[in-house]
């Protein structure tokens, strides 16, 4: 199983997340850099939501705990919403931190089993629980990087 790599990625995430969102206001975190692009805020969202796909896939009778709207905010595909229909930064970030630590409790207590089953979800990245999970991670890296650039951006604008 791939859990050192997949808690070291939680942590450093979690990090690089911290500091982008430091200080950010949330008319900032709504800035997007050209009319294509995505702001910080849906950059969070969207971590949260597939945070959240990570614990349905490692246990899938978890009830989940979701922001007002989050499939249809965040998922893949989603399309931009005027701002009052966003949830507050700091809401998307609490939930983003409180499942970065559910799944690091669920890697922990995982079994081989169930990291190697088929995984009920259709996601790219492999076909078990584990190959999933472990696609989701990598896919949480992009997304950290593009918010990054944004926070930069956005302190650059001030």
């Amino acid at each position: 199983m791939d859990s050192l790599f997949l808690l070291k990625s939680i942590k450093y995430h979690n990090h690089k997340v911290a500091k982008a969102t430091e200080g950010v206001t949330q008319a900032e975190a709504l800035f997007r850099p050209y009319s294509s692009a995505n702001s910080l805020l849906w950059e969070m969202g969207h971590l949260a939501f597939f945070r959240n796909s990570c614990i349905k896939l490692l246990r899938p009778n978890e009830p989940l705990q979701k922001l007002e709207n989050e499939t249809t905010l965040f998922s893949f595909g989603s399309s931009i919403q005027t701002a009052e229909i966003y949830p507050p930064l700091e809401e998307i970030i609490a939930a983003f931190l409180q499942r970065g630590e559910q799944i690091q409790q669920l890697l922990s207590e995982v079994s081989q089993e169930h990291w190697q089953s088929n995984s009920p979800i259709n996601f790219p990245g492999g076909t078990t629980v584990g190959e999933q999970i472990v696609s989701l991670m990598l896919h949480e890296g992009l997304h950290v990087g593009e918010l990054t650039y944004i926070s930069t951006l956005i302190r650059r604008l001030r």
